[in-house]
Protein backbone atom coordinates (compact mmCIF):
# COMPACT_ATOMS: atom_id res chain seq x y z
CA UNK A 1 0.00 0.00 0.00
CA UNK A 2 2.80 2.33 0.88
CA UNK A 3 4.55 1.51 -2.39
CA UNK A 4 1.51 2.52 -4.45
CA UNK A 5 1.37 5.91 -2.71
CA UNK A 6 5.02 6.56 -3.55
CA UNK A 7 4.46 5.69 -7.21
CA UNK A 8 1.44 7.97 -7.39
CA UNK A 9 3.53 10.82 -6.00
CA UNK A 10 6.24 10.24 -8.58
CA UNK A 11 3.70 10.22 -11.40
CA UNK A 12 2.18 13.46 -10.18
CA UNK A 13 5.60 15.10 -10.04
CA UNK A 14 6.46 13.93 -13.53
CA UNK A 15 3.15 15.23 -14.87
CA UNK A 16 3.79 18.60 -13.28
CA UNK A 17 7.25 18.82 -14.90
CA UNK A 18 5.78 17.89 -18.28
CA UNK A 19 3.12 20.59 -18.13
CA UNK A 20 5.69 23.12 -17.04
CA UNK A 21 7.88 22.27 -20.03
CA UNK A 22 4.93 22.64 -22.40
CA UNK A 23 4.12 25.97 -20.87
CA UNK A 24 7.67 27.20 -21.65
CA UNK A 25 7.15 26.60 -25.43
CA UNK A 26 4.16 28.98 -25.67
CA UNK A 27 4.33 31.30 -28.83
CA UNK A 28 4.87 34.97 -28.00
CA UNK A 29 2.01 37.34 -28.72
CA UNK A 30 2.33 39.28 -32.05
CA UNK A 31 2.80 43.04 -31.78
CA UNK A 32 0.01 44.73 -33.81
CA UNK A 33 1.23 46.72 -36.86
CA UNK A 34 0.03 50.33 -36.60
CA UNK A 35 -2.34 51.44 -39.36
CA UNK A 36 -0.74 54.25 -41.40
CA UNK A 37 -2.53 57.56 -41.22
CA UNK A 38 -2.96 59.19 -44.61
CA UNK A 39 -1.97 62.84 -44.64
CA UNK A 40 -2.24 65.19 -47.62
CA UNK A 41 0.94 66.93 -48.74
CA UNK A 42 0.37 70.68 -48.67
CA UNK A 43 0.40 72.18 -52.18
CA UNK A 44 2.19 75.50 -52.33
CA UNK A 45 0.10 78.38 -53.57
CA UNK A 46 1.41 79.38 -57.01
CA UNK A 47 2.74 82.86 -57.32
CA UNK A 48 0.58 84.71 -59.85
CA UNK A 49 2.40 85.78 -63.00
CA UNK A 50 2.30 89.56 -63.21
CA UNK A 51 0.46 90.93 -66.23
CA UNK A 52 2.67 92.61 -68.83
CA UNK A 53 3.00 96.33 -68.32
CA UNK A 54 1.33 98.71 -70.72
CA UNK A 55 3.68 100.03 -73.42
CA UNK A 56 5.40 103.37 -72.87
CA UNK A 57 5.56 104.91 -76.31
CA UNK A 58 8.34 106.89 -77.89
CA UNK A 59 9.56 107.50 -81.44
CA UNK A 60 12.23 106.08 -83.68
CA UNK A 61 12.95 108.54 -86.46
CA UNK A 62 14.53 107.86 -89.83
CA UNK A 63 15.29 111.08 -91.67
CA UNK A 64 17.61 112.50 -94.29
CA UNK A 65 17.85 115.51 -96.57
CA UNK A 66 19.13 114.63 -100.04
CA UNK A 67 20.96 117.28 -102.06
CA UNK A 68 22.31 117.63 -105.56
CA UNK A 69 25.94 118.11 -106.43
CA UNK A 70 25.63 121.89 -106.08
CA UNK A 71 23.96 121.63 -102.66
CA UNK A 72 20.33 122.15 -103.69
CA UNK A 73 17.77 120.15 -101.75
CA UNK A 74 15.97 117.71 -104.05
CA UNK A 75 14.32 115.37 -101.54
CA UNK A 76 13.51 115.43 -97.84
CA UNK A 77 12.50 112.18 -96.15
CA UNK A 78 11.29 111.82 -92.56
CA UNK A 79 9.68 108.68 -91.18
CA UNK A 80 8.58 108.70 -87.55
CA UNK A 81 7.69 105.24 -86.29
CA UNK A 82 6.65 103.74 -82.92
CA UNK A 83 9.12 102.75 -80.23
CA UNK A 84 8.20 100.92 -77.02
CA UNK A 85 10.53 102.20 -74.31
CA UNK A 86 9.81 99.76 -71.46
CA UNK A 87 10.78 96.51 -73.16
CA UNK A 88 11.86 95.05 -69.80
CA UNK A 89 8.27 95.17 -68.51
CA UNK A 90 6.44 94.90 -71.84
CA UNK A 91 7.55 91.64 -73.54
CA UNK A 92 5.94 92.57 -76.86
CA UNK A 93 8.11 95.66 -77.12
CA UNK A 94 11.28 94.07 -78.47
CA UNK A 95 9.57 92.37 -81.43
CA UNK A 96 7.49 95.45 -82.26
CA UNK A 97 10.52 97.74 -82.10
CA UNK A 98 12.48 95.43 -84.39
CA UNK A 99 9.62 95.32 -86.90
CA UNK A 100 9.49 99.12 -87.14
CA UNK A 101 13.27 99.37 -87.21
CA UNK A 102 13.26 97.16 -90.31
CA UNK A 103 10.38 99.18 -91.76
CA UNK A 104 12.28 102.42 -91.24
CA UNK A 105 15.38 101.00 -92.92
CA UNK A 106 13.26 99.84 -95.87
CA UNK A 107 11.70 103.30 -96.23
CA UNK A 108 15.13 104.90 -96.30
CA UNK A 109 16.22 102.55 -99.08
CA UNK A 110 13.14 103.61 -101.06
CA UNK A 111 14.04 107.25 -100.40
CA UNK A 112 17.54 106.61 -101.78
CA UNK A 113 15.98 105.28 -104.98
CA UNK A 114 13.63 108.28 -105.17
CA UNK A 115 16.63 110.57 -104.68
CA UNK A 116 18.34 109.20 -107.77
CA UNK A 117 15.31 110.11 -109.87
CA UNK A 118 14.87 113.47 -108.14
CA UNK A 119 18.45 114.56 -108.71
CA UNK A 120 18.18 113.52 -112.36
CA UNK A 121 15.04 115.67 -112.69
CA UNK A 122 16.85 118.53 -111.00
CA UNK A 123 19.75 118.35 -113.42
CA UNK A 124 17.42 118.29 -116.44
CA UNK A 125 15.31 121.18 -115.09
CA UNK A 126 18.36 123.26 -114.30
CA UNK A 127 19.87 122.68 -117.74
CA UNK A 128 16.58 123.59 -119.44
CA UNK A 129 15.97 126.61 -117.25
CA UNK A 130 12.78 125.17 -115.74
CA UNK A 131 11.84 125.54 -112.08
CA UNK A 132 12.45 122.51 -109.87
CA UNK A 133 10.41 121.71 -106.78
CA UNK A 134 11.89 119.34 -104.21
CA UNK A 135 9.84 116.41 -102.97
CA UNK A 136 8.92 115.84 -99.34
CA UNK A 137 8.13 112.42 -97.90
CA UNK A 138 6.77 112.44 -94.37
CA UNK A 139 5.37 109.60 -92.29
CA UNK A 140 3.66 109.91 -88.92
CA UNK A 141 1.75 107.44 -86.76
CA UNK A 142 -0.78 107.12 -83.99
CA UNK A 143 -1.61 104.29 -81.61
CA UNK A 144 -5.18 103.66 -82.69
CA UNK A 145 -5.95 101.05 -80.04
CA UNK A 146 -4.19 99.04 -77.34
CA UNK A 147 -5.39 96.57 -74.72
CA UNK A 148 -4.07 93.36 -73.14
CA UNK A 149 -4.58 91.41 -76.39
CA UNK A 150 -3.86 93.65 -79.36
CA UNK A 151 -1.93 96.77 -80.29
CA UNK A 152 -3.14 98.61 -83.40
CA UNK A 153 -1.02 101.24 -85.14
CA UNK A 154 -2.18 103.59 -87.89
CA UNK A 155 0.32 105.43 -90.12
CA UNK A 156 0.01 108.27 -92.63
CA UNK A 157 2.44 108.85 -95.49
CA UNK A 158 2.42 112.23 -97.25
CA UNK A 159 4.31 112.75 -100.50
CA UNK A 160 4.20 116.31 -101.76
CA UNK A 161 5.90 118.84 -103.98
CA UNK A 162 5.27 122.57 -104.35
CA UNK A 163 4.41 122.17 -108.00
CA UNK A 164 1.64 119.63 -107.42
CA UNK A 165 -2.02 120.48 -106.94
CA UNK A 166 -2.37 118.27 -103.87
CA UNK A 167 -0.19 115.84 -101.90
CA UNK A 168 -0.47 112.10 -102.27
CA UNK A 169 -1.73 110.60 -99.01
CA UNK A 170 -1.43 106.94 -98.10
CA UNK A 171 -2.76 105.13 -95.06
CA UNK A 172 -1.08 102.09 -93.53
CA UNK A 173 -1.69 100.04 -90.41
CA UNK A 174 -0.41 97.13 -88.37
CA UNK A 175 -1.86 94.95 -85.64
CA UNK A 176 0.36 93.17 -83.10
CA UNK A 177 -0.17 90.58 -80.40
CA UNK A 178 0.11 92.59 -77.18
CA UNK A 179 1.88 89.74 -75.35
CA UNK A 180 4.32 88.33 -77.91
CA UNK A 181 4.68 91.25 -80.31
CA UNK A 182 3.86 88.99 -83.26
CA UNK A 183 2.43 90.86 -86.24
CA UNK A 184 -1.17 89.83 -86.89
CA UNK A 185 -3.07 89.68 -90.17
CA UNK A 186 -6.65 89.55 -91.41
CA UNK A 187 -7.14 85.85 -90.58
CA UNK A 188 -6.27 86.49 -86.94
CA UNK A 189 -9.40 88.65 -86.71
CA UNK A 190 -11.92 87.47 -89.33
CA UNK A 191 -13.24 84.22 -90.76
CA UNK A 192 -14.85 85.27 -94.06
CA UNK A 193 -13.09 87.70 -96.40
CA UNK A 194 -15.96 87.92 -98.89
CA UNK A 195 -18.51 88.77 -96.19
CA UNK A 196 -16.20 91.40 -94.72
CA UNK A 197 -15.55 92.93 -98.14
CA UNK A 198 -19.29 93.21 -98.87
CA UNK A 199 -19.90 94.96 -95.54
CA UNK A 200 -17.06 97.38 -96.16
CA UNK A 201 -18.56 98.32 -99.53
CA UNK A 202 -21.97 98.84 -97.92
CA UNK A 203 -20.44 101.04 -95.22
CA UNK A 204 -18.54 103.15 -97.76
CA UNK A 205 -21.65 103.71 -99.86
CA UNK A 206 -23.81 104.47 -96.82
CA UNK A 207 -21.65 107.52 -96.06
CA UNK A 208 -23.09 109.39 -99.03
CA UNK A 209 -19.53 110.07 -100.09
CA UNK A 210 -18.20 110.79 -103.57
CA UNK A 211 -18.31 107.04 -104.16
CA UNK A 212 -22.05 106.90 -103.57
CA UNK A 213 -22.56 109.92 -105.83
CA UNK A 214 -20.47 108.31 -108.57
CA UNK A 215 -22.51 105.10 -108.37
CA UNK A 216 -25.77 107.06 -108.56
CA UNK A 217 -24.49 108.95 -111.59
CA UNK A 218 -23.40 105.76 -113.28
CA UNK A 219 -19.73 106.75 -113.49
CA UNK A 220 -18.74 104.06 -111.00
CA UNK A 221 -20.12 100.61 -110.22
CA UNK A 222 -20.41 98.65 -107.01
CA UNK A 223 -18.37 95.88 -108.62
CA UNK A 224 -15.51 98.32 -109.21
CA UNK A 225 -15.58 99.39 -105.57
CA UNK A 226 -15.70 95.76 -104.44
CA UNK A 227 -12.64 94.95 -106.54
CA UNK A 228 -10.77 97.91 -105.05
CA UNK A 229 -11.41 96.99 -101.41
CA UNK A 230 -8.43 95.30 -99.76
CA UNK A 231 -9.67 93.59 -96.60
CA UNK A 232 -6.20 93.79 -95.04
CA UNK A 233 -6.57 97.57 -94.93
CA UNK A 234 -8.01 98.02 -91.45
CA UNK A 235 -7.09 98.97 -87.92
CA UNK A 236 -8.81 98.81 -84.53
CA UNK A 237 -10.29 101.64 -82.49
CA UNK A 238 -12.47 101.86 -79.40
CA UNK A 239 -15.53 102.21 -81.67
CA UNK A 240 -14.78 99.29 -83.99
CA UNK A 241 -12.78 98.30 -87.05
CA UNK A 242 -11.81 101.06 -89.47
CA UNK A 243 -11.52 99.87 -93.08
CA UNK A 244 -10.32 102.13 -95.85
CA UNK A 245 -9.82 102.46 -99.57
CA UNK A 246 -6.35 103.69 -100.43
CA UNK A 247 -6.02 107.02 -102.17
CA UNK A 248 -5.86 106.47 -105.92
CA UNK A 249 -7.57 103.09 -105.73
CA UNK A 250 -10.49 104.51 -107.72
CA UNK A 251 -10.81 107.48 -110.10
CA UNK A 252 -10.93 110.91 -108.46
CA UNK A 253 -9.87 109.49 -105.08
CA UNK A 254 -6.83 111.46 -104.00
CA UNK A 255 -7.00 110.56 -100.31
CA UNK A 256 -8.01 107.44 -98.39
CA UNK A 257 -11.71 106.95 -97.71
CA UNK A 258 -12.59 105.04 -94.54
CA UNK A 259 -15.61 103.55 -92.80
CA UNK A 260 -16.13 102.21 -89.27
CA UNK A 261 -17.71 98.80 -88.71
CA UNK A 262 -18.61 98.23 -85.06
CA UNK A 263 -17.44 95.14 -83.22
CA UNK A 264 -21.03 94.09 -82.73
CA UNK A 265 -21.76 94.30 -86.45
CA UNK A 266 -18.75 92.07 -87.19
CA UNK A 267 -19.25 89.57 -84.39
CA UNK A 268 -20.54 86.78 -86.63
CA UNK A 269 -17.45 86.93 -88.88
CA UNK A 270 -14.92 87.51 -86.10
CA UNK A 271 -12.48 84.83 -84.99
CA UNK A 272 -13.27 85.42 -81.31
CA UNK A 273 -17.01 85.90 -81.89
Amino acid sequence: MKKRIVLSGLLAAALTLSLTACGGDKMPEETPVPTPIQTSTPVPTPTPTPAPAAPKWGDQVFAKTFTSGDGATVLTASFTLPLIQNTDACPAGTAINEWYKAEGASRMLEAEEAYEMAVADYDVSKAAGFPFYPTTQEMTYQIAYADEKVISVCRDLYVSSEGEAHPAVFLLSEQFDAVTGEKLDFTDFFTDADAVRARVVDALLDQRSELAAAVEQGTLTRDAITAAVQVDNFYCTAEGYVFWLQGGALPAMNSPLSAVLTYGAMKDVSVNG
